[in-house]
């Protein structure tokens, strides 16, 4: 049902601009590649995806059109393809063998260099059991450097690997194998940050650091007078695409804090059905005033500054620290796709009282349907959602 939507979604589009048969547009085919992603993780099978782009330049108009015919003419009625970005051409092969895969892609770029046009392509394989065998995974994301355009290096250069044996036998060979598991998929399935949204970020956080900026100078001035050592917490977290970045905190715990009873906390959280409850009740751990900070998110009034920087954005999914996130299952991930936030859909919608498959899925629902009226909603409810935590701290304490 989901797919025939995609469909017709993108034949109404196709009515109003200009397309290229057999190439859905960029925004179509993401959600195809996440919701076959989703039914991947559900049912313990891969899918390949292909990523053409031109040697020299981009792919333009007339390309397009000569490489659709091809793929017409080259790919089966269950591949999909569609535009990964500006410069970029993707096909999905689902149930299909790395070499199996590199043939047809090697087929593809013979076919144009024959018309004048001359492709290469890169690989993605998700998930994949060679993947975790021989690279973790992934577990940690990339350095901040690495450029993850589809055509600037995010994927699998195959094309020039002989595949040799294994193309009877369909499981990759020694070299391509090396390869499998280095970049994410994730990639593919990520939309950027909505322009409306970061234009409403910037001015929000405008105005709450000149609403906020006498209260956090207080807040500081606190901190320094009831425990020594800084004021700002600092603490590496994973963000949009799997990309880490610095967050910044007001301290409210003691000076090298014990971090294993987080660690160990948050493992029985994940594999447990119970609510998300934080230790903040009886935490040796917390300076003076502590609980006050984190209930109220007080604490939190730094990454205003985290926002600005185009680290996070006002809305969205906490960012989980490193740790967390090499304990994620696939599925989980794709909270990723979007940019972490201040608050979001799982703080105004039970937060403690959720499990951490719940807070996961709420996390993963509000990154695939973001709106301005959404956004604000979320906004409005984060005030009465943080009185009601400070008034169950209160309770609790009592």
């Amino acid at each position: 049902m989901r797919i025939r939507q995609i469909h017709l979604l993108d034949a109404v589009r196709a009515a109003f601009r200009l397309t290229v048969d057999g190439i859905h547009s960029e925004e179509v085919f993401k959600a195809i590649l996440r919701h076959e992603r989703a039914v991947a993780e559900r049912n313990s099978h891969f899918i390949a995806v292909l990523a053409f782009y031109a040697v020299e330049g981009r792919i333009g108009a007339s390309t397009a059109q000569v490489l659709g015919r091809v793929f017409d003419d080259r790919l089966r009625d269950t591949d999909v393809a569609g535009w990964l970005d500006s410069k970029t051409i993707g096909v999905m092969l689902p149930h299909t063998h790395v070499a199996n895969a590199t043939l047809v892609a090697e087929q593809i770029c013979r076919r144009m260099a024959a018309s004048g046009v001359k492709l290469d392509y890169k690989f993605y394989l998700y998930p994949h059991d060679e993947c975790a065998k021989s690279n973790g995974e992934r577990e940690l994301p990339l350095p901040d450097s690495f450029d993850r355009s589809p055509s600037a290096g995010a994927g699998h250069e195959l094309s020039r690997f002989a595949v040799g044996d294994s193309e009877r036998s369909g499981e990759p060979g020694q070299d391509v194998r090396k390869k499998i598991g280095t970049y994410p998929f994730g990639d593919l399935c990520a939309s950027p940050l909505p322009t409306w949204k970061r234009d409403l970020d910037v001015v929000l956080c405008l105005f709450g650091l000149a609403v906020f900026g006498p209260a956090m100078v207080l807040i500081a001035l606190g901190i320094k007078i009831v425990s020594p050592g800084p004021v700002l917490f600092r603490q590496q977290r994973i963000g949009f695409r799997g990309k880490p970045f610095m967050l910044f905190k007001f301290r409210s715990m003691k000076l090298n804090a014990d971090t294993l009873v987080h660690k160990e906390h948050l493992a029985q959280l994940m594999q447990s059905n119970t609510s998300m409850t934080k230790l903040d009740k009886a935490d040796a751990r917390l300076i003076p005033f502590g609980r006050i900070f984190r209930a109220s998110g007080l604490d939190e009034l730094p990454q205003l500054f985290n926002v600005l920087r185009g680290d996070m954005s006002l809305i969205g999914p906490r960012p989980c620290v490193p740790y967390e996130y090499q304990k994620f299952s696939y599925w989980h991930k794709q909270r990723c796709d979007t940019y972490p936030g201040l608050t979001g859909l799982w703080q105004v919608s039970g937060k403690n009282r959720t499990t951490f498959t719940e807070m996961m899925r709420l996390d993963i629902a509000y990154g695939r349907r973001q709106t301005l009226i959404r956004d604000l909603r979320i906004l409005v409810r984060t005030i009465p959602a943080v009185v009601r935590q400070i008034r169950e701290m209160s309770t609790a304490k009592r």
